[in-house]
């Protein structure tokens, strides 16, 4: 399963330095960061910001969204509402708004 995550403005840039920051910090500050196999950022689409390792072929995943969250197994709603409070803190001083989409690839 992967959760799609878009950004509006209208501070994208604050919003996309923001959720890089949570994304790269994910395993220490997400009591399910082993959950998430990996996560994607538009920004460079060719690292994996939980690991920090190179992915091959990361530009075909990322199209309309900001981040991708690939989960290694189907997420339960308290591991997904979990993500979802991180995000808002994250965001909360950006004034940057965001969609979240999990579905099942």
């Amino acid at each position: 399963m992967r959760s799609y995550i878009k950004l509006y403005g209208p501070s994208i840039d604050r919003g996309l330095e923001a959720l890089d920051k949570l994304m790269k910090e994910i395993t220490k500050v997400y009591p399910y960061g082993e959950a998430i196999e990996r996560i994607i950022s538009i920004v460079d689409p060719s690292i994996d910001l939980k690991t920090g390792k190179s992915i091959r072929g990361g530009r075909e995943v990322i199209g309309e969204y900001d981040y991708v969250v690939e989960w290694a197994n189907t997420p339960t709603l308290e591991q997904l509402r979990s993500l979802i409070r991180k995000i808002d803190e994250a965001l909360l001083y950006t004034g940057c708004r965001y969609t979240i989409t999990t579905k099942e690839e």
